[in-house]
């Protein structure tokens, strides 16, 4: 597909300040030159040809942290539970597309049942399915006691029971083609205390098993003692990390370790709560999550850590294609808006392993970009205003 977008306002995702009347090209689905229009080399007739006056260009959005087998809202627990592996690849279809029409172009599918999503992946990326490009890890593995989110029942999530068993099942799913692997680092006492459910030697060999065979590893973390072990064992990335102390956030500083903070869960059911008229008393549990999760990502922040958007859209209330949401939370806990974008395309596109292709707008990289109306720098709520979609030059809205 040839494609220009001329006049358009430019945030590139590099670091750099938005550049202001650039017209930009693409020819193959990737992106071919940029520069002022005034210097634009001869070209023959492109097949589209946007005047992009008045509109802000930035690259592709991510979410790192999605399921696309759940739909969210506020019966996603109860949804699904004796569903067959083709209704859930059904689920993973639409709820993939809603995505993409929000601008996020590329995703992580942390947990699917059956591991459906691997699948879904392979089609979207061959261009079978209209969907972002999704890094797969099918059933995330964890130990009995580990706390998970049964929001499309438990075949989410894989019970295993020894560490030989662990790494039997890594081994499993990288033969159906995940592209992460992920496992749940804690569990919960029924007094409300979390633990470290697979402790260091198990989480050890655990990135063992998928560093061999090329592949990054998330760890599902709540709990200081969990998040700890995880960032001690080498874990790629941390999700939700809602009890991060100074000296887990230092480490993570120092060895790269991501935090996908999923701030859009304690947010949705705040204002579900509030849409109900639930009494402050029944409030105490996501209060308190709100307020360690918010303490935690400024801690992270304030440390040097790399942070990634990830919404837990399916996997919580949280539905599909609201990252712009994610964005804007980091936004009121502190972040610059111009790093909330990035991250959520630059660092994001780096935790993905997409670095390299897409991420930012580049000559040379795919050509994943947004178009909104308005300026994601001054109002990250003008990613809400999706005016196009790219997807490897394609415009898909």
């Amino acid at each position: 597909m040839d494609l220009v977008i001329r006049n358009v306002r430019l945030i590139d995702g590099t670091e750099s300040a938005p550049v202001a009347k650039v017209s930009v090209e693409v020819a193959d689905g990737a992106i071919s030159w940029i520069g002022d229009e005034t210097a634009r080399p001869p070209r023959r007739v492109h097949r589209e040809d946007i005047n992009g006056r008045g509109l802000t260009l930035i690259p592709g959005l991510m979410d790192c942290h999605e399921h696309f087998a759940g739909d969210g809202g506020p019966d996603n627990t109860d949804r699904n539970r004796s569903d067959t592996p083709e209704g859930y690849a059904f689920l993973v279809v639409g709820n993939a597309r809603r995505a993409l029409m929000s601008g996020v172009t590329s995703a992580r599918d942390v947990g699917s049942p059956y591991g459906v999503t691997i699948q879904v992946a392979k089609e979207t990326a061959s261009g079978a399915v209209l969907g972002p490009r999704i890094v797969a890890s099918g059933e995330w593995l964890s130990f009995p006691g580990t706390t998970w989110v049964p929001g499309v029942g438990t075949r989410l999530s894989r019970r295993v029971e020894t560490m030989e068993d662990m790494v039997l099942a890594i081994h499993e799913q990288i033969e159906m083609g995940a592209g992460l692997i992920k496992v749940g680092a804690n569990g919960r006492r029924p007094d409300g205390e979390y633990y470290g459910s697979l402790g260091p030697e198990v989480l050890a060999a655990a990135v063992g098993a998928a560093h061999g065979s090329g592949l990054k590893i998330a760890a599902h973390c709540m709990g200081f003692e969990a998040s700890r072990q995880a960032v001690e064992a080498g874990i790629d990335s941390i999700e939700h990390g809602i009890h991060l102390e100074d000296e887990t956030v230092r480490l993570m500083a120092e060895k790269g370790t991501y935090l996908v903070p999923t701030l859009s869960i304690w947010d949705i059911r705040e204002r579900m709560d509030n849409q109900n008229a639930v009494p402050n008393d029944q409030r105490s549990e996501n209060l308190e999550r709100k307020e360690h999760s918010l303490a935690s990502f400024r801690r992270a922040m304030q440390a040097g850590v790399k942070i990634a958007t990830g919404t837990d859209a399916g996997g919580s209330p949280v539905r599909h294609g609201f990252v712009a949401r994610e964005i804007e939370l980091m936004v009121q806990a502190g972040m610059a808006p111009q790093a909330a974008l990035e991250a959520s395309t630059r660092v994001a596109a780096d935790l993905l392993g997409v670095g390299d292709q897409t991420g930012t707008i580049e000559v040379g990289k795919r050509a994943d970009m947004v178009l909104v109306d308005g300026d994601p720098h001054s109002d990250p709520a003008a990613l809400r205003n999706i005016w196009a979609v790219f997807l490897g030059g394609r415009r898909v809205l």
